[in-house]
């Protein structure tokens, strides 16, 4: 019966489940162009009950801004439109990330009225954004994540408004920004402790014994 007793408890102890620890934190600033730093905790081991085995970094980034847009020339432009275009970058150590961003509206205006912001050569074209996400991640030289310390991601964000369809135009923006998110996952396997160690040793004993 003691037997037996040691083999299940054996097996108990050394049963091993991998895990991932992860962190995220937002970030937004007024383009353009601009930066942001956020400060993450590195890899905690456990008291080196953990071992580091993938480092990715996850992240999203929205670009935009309200738009106004005015047709200044004598001809009117049926083709009037407002282009966004832009980028941003993220860098996490040895990670890193790039995504661009754009998009158009358009709406046909008359020719200019000579009366500013206003009447049918101006248009409103409201908040006028894009977003995407990217990723990167590495499972080598991974010494340089581990704790203690913290490790910055960061951002760098640049992007502009230009008007097309026109000679001649008077282009505004208001809460032109950037925005977004940085998760950083830690993927680890579990280390066996060493009384798990040694009690895996007794149960293949136990086990042997009981075969013979």
């Amino acid at each position: 019966m003691k037997i037996v007793c040691l083999a299940v408890i054996a097996g108990v102890a050394t049963a091993s489940v991998a895990g991932v620890d992860t962190q995220t934190q937002n970030w937004g600033f007024p383009l353009s162009p601009n930066t942001a730093t956020l400060v993450f905790n590195k890899f905690d081991d456990g008291a080196g009950t953990k071992v580091l085995t993938k480092v990715e970094m996850l992240f999203s980034a929205t670009m935009g801004a309200n738009v106004t847009a005015e047709n200044d020339s004598a001809l009117p432009a049926p083709d009037f439109a407002v282009n966004l275009t832009g980028f941003v970058t993220v860098s996490f150590s040895t990670l890193s990330g790039f995504v661009g961003l754009s998009q158009s509206a358009a709406a046909g205006v008359a020719a200019t009225d000579g009366v500013a912001d206003s009447g049918p050569d101006f248009h409103d074209f409201g908040m006028l954004s894009d977003s995407d996400s990217g990723m990167d991640d590495t499972t080598s030289g991974l010494a340089g994540y581990y704790a203690p310390g913290t490790i910055n991601a960061d951002i760098f964000g640049s992007g502009g408004f230009s008007v097309s369809g026109t000679t001649d135009s008077t282009l505004k923006l208001s809460d032109f920004m950037g925005s977004g998110d940085v998760t950083i996952n830690y993927y680890w396997d579990p280390i066996p402790a060493p009384a798990s160690l040694g009690l895996a040793a007794l149960g293949m004993i136990a086990a042997g014994r009981r075969r013979r």
